[in-house]
């Protein structure tokens, strides 16, 4: 009676078994081995925190970064070729993550501060996101903030991956994409988008955008999105919160301690809202009038639709405009 419980037991729990061991032998998310070069991979499959992190931490010791940009995926319109010739360095890294926000980057800057960086100089690009919480709140494995930083338990940062692997059957979209090498329509959850990311200064690049407004970028433009949006935007309302002054003081306190050279960007978006006055004030008052600029709103970026890839992403030689007007 016993035996043929286990070998019940057994016939139904092997595949859950060999799917957990699968999840240690192919590091789906890659989180848990020390990539050199991540390459080219999947938007929602790929944490860019974890990514920054490993990247900084694999090149820091041979390239001696002094030089940071921090930011959401928005920033990967500043290159760091560009920055260094800004900032007269051969030595700057890219270490955003997506939609981050100013508690993401408080926490960075520190762990920076903690591993003996020469914070000589710092870009913080700010947009809608930096003074959001909503990515902080959900399940997204994309989003998470990275344990050597965030001060979360190690396991408890890896059992979210884990249990991603198994949430919404992802581990079939992986292995089909996996085996067949073949993009499917019903991947679109977890595989719909590509990024590109370049060791060892950690710049990322939108490879399927480049390539499809080279061969027809009439008919890339011509989407409707591109020139839906209102002739008089509504200005955003306020977004920094009491909850953000404290995250906003860590960082001022630290670039002062560190005598770092910063200047903070607010993102050209798109939609050409323009930042609500009272956020500048208090920007202001943490950084200094002379350390904040602003090309939120209507100007010569936002109003041309070809400096985007799509309604969230400007591209580099928006950044590059910015380095060369604002240094």
């Amino acid at each position: 009676m016993l035996s043929n419980f286990i070998k019940k037991v057994l016939a139904f729990g092997s595949p859950v078994v060999i799917l957990a061991i699968s999840y240690f032998v192919f590091d789906p998310f890659h989180v848990l081995k020390n990539y050199k070069s991540y390459g080219s991979n999947h938007l929602k499959t790929f944490n860019r925190n974890t990514i920054s992190t490993t990247t900084y931490l694999n090149n820091k010791d041979q390239y001696g970064f002094d030089s940071f940009i921090l930011g959401s995926s928005r920033s990967s319109a500043f290159r760091t070729y560009d920055y260094n010739k800004a900032v007269k360095t051969d030595a700057s890294f890219h270490f955003d993550s997506f939609n981050d926000n100013i508690s993401g980057m408080a926490l960075k800057l520190a762990f920076l501060e903690k591993n003996k960086a020469k914070i000589n100089n710092v870009l913080l690009v700010f947009d809608t996101d930096t003074f959001s919480e909503t990515f902080d709140k959900s399940e997204s494995i994309v989003h998470h903030k990275d344990y050597r930083w965030s001060g979360e338990n190690v396991l408890l940062y890896h059992l979210r991956f884990f249990k991603a692997f198994f949430t919404k059957q992802y581990f079939i979209h992986y292995f089909d994409l996996k085996i067949n090498k073949t993009y499917r329509t019903y991947m679109d959850e977890f595989f719909k988008f590509k990024y590109f990311y370049k060791a060892p200064f950690n710049d990322f690049y939108f490879p399927e955008n480049v390539e499809k407004i080279k061969a027809d970028s009439i008919s890339y433009y011509s989407d409707p999105a591109f020139h839906d949006r209102p002739e008089k935007p509504k200005m955003h309302d306020q977004m920094i919160e009491k909850h953000h002054l404290n995250s906003l003081k860590e960082v001022s306190e630290l670039l002062k301690r560190n005598k770092t050279q910063f200047k903070v960007v607010l993102s050209p978006l798109f939609d050409q809202r323009a930042i609500h006055p009272a956020d500048i004030e208090i920007l202001e008052i943490y950084f200094g009038k002379e350390k904040i600029y602003n090309f939120s709103g209507k100007n010569k970026y936002t109003n041309y639709p070809g400096n985007y890839y799509e309604l969230s992403h400007y591209k580099p030689s928006v950044g590059k405009g910015i380095l060369e007007e604002i240094y």
